[in-house]
């Protein structure tokens, strides 16, 4: 299995050197330095509930497509997510075995334009409706 690493002894110094450097010019042009967490924020976080008793569906099989790619989203706690710092506009959809399957298409997923850019998250609730 592939794994990182960084490079630390012989140039450890340059490293060092380059970081005081880098923060000195920034310090010199403005004096409000922003620190922005590394996250990865999720565009798309979808509820999947059944239309008749409003109970949430754990165990549906949630996509969001965004022109020719295709995103399976990850459950958690019986949501989905997905669209990981990818703002587009995508079409959702949910399906499970027993239900009618069903489709939002046009959810749009914007970058906001804060100091620190990350997409915002658009929730989106699918109603699914029991098949006889």
């Amino acid at each position: 299995m592939p794994s990182g690493s960084i490079e630390t002894g012989r140039h450890r110094g340059a490293i060092g050197l380059l970081l005081v450097a880098l923060l000195a010019t920034l310090g010199g042009c403005d004096d409000s330095l922003v620190v922005c967490p590394a996250i990865a924020v999720a565009g798309l976080d979808v509820q999947v509930l059944n239309n008749t008793t409003s109970q949430p569906i754990c165990d549906a099989t949630v996509t969001a497509v965004e022109g020719t790619i295709s995103e399976r989203l990850v459950e958690n706690a019986c949501r989905y997510q997905g669209a990981f710092e990818r703002p587009g506009t995508y079409t959702v959809r949910a399906e499970r075995v027993g239900f009618a399957p069903l489709e939002l298409s046009g959810v749009r997923v914007l970058m906001n334009t804060e100091a620190c850019p990350h997409v915002e998250t658009v929730t989106v609730i699918l109603r699914l409706l029991p098949r006889p």
